[in-house]
């Protein structure tokens, strides 16, 4: 990755609904924060940020002698606070943005080796991201699980909570009872399921900062449909290994302490 210049932001709101100062929960007696900005300062980045709402965790990151930066309370999704950090940073338009998830601290660099390699091969792309296969009904069917659909270059044309593509085949939609029957996978097409590890284009993001929020968007609940709406290009690859699980809940814990 040495020959690809690129940045790290890592966004870390301390509000959350189900673990609230997530960011600044310890496991195994490290804060979450410190997990994360380890493990992308062993990148090779030109400079990793973290981009915070919340003094302590600026505070906690500087003291361990890491940058950060303070953004908006204000902001509605992830991407808008890349944007104010970027603009911040002063990064040139043609700077790329990693953007590692806060509670994901155990991402596999094989999948950022990937979704670099995917955006060096796609310049004409402002956004690359990654996406493993579903291997059960439960996952396709399971609206917290994003699906994604792309064409034979590799872009994305949609994201979606519902399960996308529809096999008409092997799928059958009961109205009367409201569920759905016969959901075995076909082996005729790969559900995708999208994997929120993202690269951006600085250009990109101070774009993105400027966009209002779209119908889209806000139905799905999916911040790339405000891009995919405006005509942005997203590429998406296959994940070369498994993501691990983010920490979002108590149980989440729990298993990293026991992992």
């Amino acid at each position: 990755m040495s020959d690809f210049k690129f940045v790290v932001c890592i966004p870390a709101r301390y509000a959350s609904t189900r673990l609230p100062g997530k960011p600044l929960i310890k496991l195994k007696g490290k804060e979450l924060i410190l997990w994360a900005v380890e493990a992308a300062s062993q990148l090779g980045a030109m400079e990793v940020v973290v981009a915070t709402d919340d003094k302590r965790i600026s505070d906690l990151v500087e003291n361990h002698g890491y940058q950060a930066v303070m953004t908006s309370s204000e902001h509605q999704t992830g991407t808008d606070r890349l944007a104010e950090c970027a603009a911040i940073m002063g990064w040139s338009d043609e700077t790329w943005v990693l953007n590692y998830q806060g509670d994901e601290p155990n991402i596999p660099v094989s999948n950022v080796r990937e979704v670099i390699d995917l955006v060096k091969s796609k310049p004409e792309a402002s956004i690359g991201t990654l996406y493993q296969k579903i291997q059960s009904s439960e996952d396709l069917f399971n609206p917290s699980v994003v699906k994604l659909v792309t064409d034979k270059y590799q872009r994305a044309l949609y994201f979606s909570r519902a399960p996308i593509p529809w096999s008409q085949k092997n799928f059958q939609w009961s109205a009367d009872q409201n569920t759905e029957k016969g959901t075995m996978l076909s082996n005729d097409v790969e559900f995708k399921h999208h994997i929120g590890l993202y690269m951006y284009k600085t250009s990109f993001l101070h774009r993105f900062a400027e966009m209002p929020p779209v119908s889209l968007e806000q139905v799905e609940s999916l911040e790339q449909l405000r891009a995919l709406a405006n005509g942005e290009t997203i590429v998406a690859a296959a994940a070369v290994e498994p993501m691990p699980h983010g920490i979002d809940t108590a149980a989440d814990v729990e298993r990293f302490e026991n992992g």
